[in-house]
Parts: C-alpha cells; sequence; structure tokens
C-alpha cells in the first residue's frame, strides 16, 4: 500500500529535522559498539605537579592478541617517571609509547591487560585518542 504523497512529504520533512537536531541519527545508529574490537579504559588521579593513571585494554575481539603497543598524546608536557605491567618511552614530552611485558603480552578474547605510570605534569587529561596497534582503541 503506498501512503500518500502528502503523508510521504510529511515524514521527509520530519527526517531532515531529526536528523538536523541529531535525533534520527541516534535513533538509526544506535550506540557505538566497543565489543567489535578492543576497547580501553584510562584512569588517571591527578595531584599538584603530577599524575598516576592505569590503561586498561580490552580484548572484546574472537581473536587472540599476541602482543600490544598503545599510542597516545599528552597535550601539556608530561615526563614518565615509573612504570608498571608495561614499560613507556617518549620522544618528546607530548608523546608516550606503551608496550606490553612478557606476561601480559597475550590477550585472548574477553581477556584485559593493565599498565600504570606516574608522571610530573602541569595538567592532567585523558588523551584525545590511543592507539593499540595501530588501531583506534574506543575509550570506555
Amino acid at each position: 500500500m503506498t501512503r500518500p504523497r502528502h503523508l510521504r512529504t510529511r515524514a521527509a520533512q520530519l527526517a531532515v529535522i531529526l536528523a538536523a537536531t541529531g535525533v534520527l541519527s541516534a535513533v538509526t545508529a544506535g550506540p557505538a559498539h566497543a565489543a567489535d574490537g578492543l576497547s580501553c579504559r584510562y584512569t588517571p588521579s591527578g595531584w599538584s605537579g603530577g599524575f598516576s593513571a592505569d590503561l586498561t585494554i580490552f580484548n572484546n575481539t574472537a581473536n587472540t592478541i599476541n602482543g600490544w603497543t598503545a599510542v597516545w598524546n599528552f597535550r601539556d608536557p608530561t615526563q614518565v617517571t615509573v612504570t608498571w605491567n608495561g614499560t613507556i618511552t617518549q620522544s618528546t614530552p607530548f608523546d608516550a609509547t606503551a608496550r606490553n611485558m612478557a606476561f601480559n603480552a597475550q590477550l585472548r578474547p574477553g581477556a584485559s591487560a593493565a599498565l600504570g605510570w606516574v608522571a610530573t605534569a602541569v595538567a592532567t587529561d585523558i588523551p584525545a585518542q590511543i592507539l593499540v596497534n595501530g588501531t583506534p582503541c574506543p575509550l570506555i
């Protein structure tokens, strides 16, 4: 059964309005689904002149990951001074590259690995993006 033309036009107008306000995209696209790949949790705890942070990488895939490298940028100059459950190197005060240790290199499906560090910095922020093995890792 075909709808009358005036109802199709009204439906199209409503769709345009809903899309412009973001309501339609939320209804049709649904929420981002971290279970399709990796997801990350970045948990900082700051104090004057520095912070500590933990990064947990979750494997939501059906495949085992053998070795991981996480890369991100700090907004302010930061110097990582102590790490645990991984290593972090910096070529500038704004970047960080974290690598697994032998004991947490393998991430089976459903597993996670966490590393932590202490750093000196003027601010504590959550990175805008973290790449794990070259792929964006959505923050949860």
